[in-house]
């Protein structure tokens, strides 16, 4: 299974195409195809990673190509890290998503069109790039619906599950937990499907309602807002020790959303932690097994519902979406996912 990551030179799409090295996911015989733009300055850097991967690890390195044409992307698995990402400083307003959604949506569509019309029409896409709801929305508006999937709930149900493990003195692996709804501060975490390995249903009630510390899902979007303004006024002043500190104080479902958003703002970004859910991503489609993960896909009603974008929880096999799982959420769950889903689609909508 040949790989392509698209935007490889960029932060995540670089640390995406050394962990595919690294991590041996293609063999000698496979190919990494690695994807710039032919007008940027990735014309150059792209070129020059390739050549820095051979020299790092020649001993155990795929055949790597470089690729400066959307038409000529030839790949079984292709990983959408490009686009636009505003560089985070301190004191910077809160991250205007619709202004990513207006420099991204023309790269998305350039390279969805060019890979509907000259690929060969089996390709499973990733999307990582930011709005990610957008870019698996454009891609599959080009590809079709069961081809295509969105990371962002994805990472933040891994965040969820470590937020609920560190909470209760466990290790993520005896935590089951999935976050739907919209990458970001419209999160829904699905409370009511936790179940964590070696408690009882009983036990896990009571445990769950003690380390949510009163926050409902009414009040989450609320609650998360003026987090962030707390956190922001922090991270303006250099006192991101702090920052930290204070998102410990938060219950898990908070913290999803707050602590990466710290990390953002720091300077440092999520970058590592995205690329290595990307990983774990593309092993799950890999291995040839049938999984239940949540993540973004475009629905048509065949999940609570929902028409649009949003992130659900579904079934991914080496075809894609094989299913859309509604698993049995609680009637507020599921009218926030709902509402998220509006929102959501509401924002997108013009730039299909």
């Amino acid at each position: 299974m040949d790989i392509a990551v698209i935007g490889a030179s960029g932060d995540v799409g670089r640390q995406v195409a050394q962990q595919v090295v690294v991590t041996r996911q293609l063999d000698r015989s496979e190919r990494l195809v690695l994807v710039g733009n032919r007008e940027g300055k990735s014309a150059r850097s792209t070129y020059g990673l390739a050549a820095d991967l051979r020299d790092a690890y020649s001993d155990i390195a795929p055949g790597i190509k470089v690729s400066l044409d959307a038409s000529e992307i030839r790949a079984d698995l292709i990983i959408v890290a490009a686009g636009m990402t505003p560089t985070p400083s301190p004191g910077a307003s809160p991250l205007n998503r619709d202004a990513l959604a207006e420099s991204n949506a023309a790269i998305f569509h350039s390279y969805a069109n060019a890979i509907a019309k000259h690929g060969h029409g089996h390709e499973i896409v990733i999307c990582v790039s930011n709005p990610v709801e957008l870019s698996v929305a454009i891609f599959a508006q080009a590809l079709g619906r069961t081809r295509v999937m969105g990371m962002g709930a994805f990472l933040d149900s891994l965040r969820f599950r470590e937020e609920i493990a560190s909470s209760l003195g466990l290790n993520r692996k005896q935590v089951h937990a999935f976050i739907a709804g919209e990458h970001g501060s419209l999160a829904v975490p699905l409370w009511s499907d936790v179940h964590i390995y070696g408690l009882t249903e009983v036990e896990t009630e009571v445990a769950l309602n003690r380390i949510r510390n009163g926050v409902q899902l009414r009040t989450l979007w609320e609650e998360v807002a003026k987090a962030q303004a707390e956190l922001r006024s922090l991270i303006a002043d250099g006192r991101v020790e702090d920052a930290y500190a204070v998102v410990d104080r938060y219950p898990p479902d908070v913290r999803v959303v707050t602590r990466p958003f710290v990390t953002h703002y720091s300077g440092a970004k999520t970058v590592v932690g995205t690329a290595r859910a990307t990983m774990k991503f593309i092993r799950t489609i890999t291995q040839g097994a049938d999984a239940l993960v949540s993540g973004q896909v475009a629905l048509n009603g065949n999940a609570y519902g929902i028409r649009g974008t949003i992130g659900v929880p579904f079934v991914v096999g080496n075809r894609g979406v094989d299913r859309v799982f509604e698993l049995p959420i609680e009637d507020d769950e599921r009218r926030w996912l709902s509402e998220a889903a509006r929102l959501c689609n509401e924002k997108i909508s013009r730039f299909l």
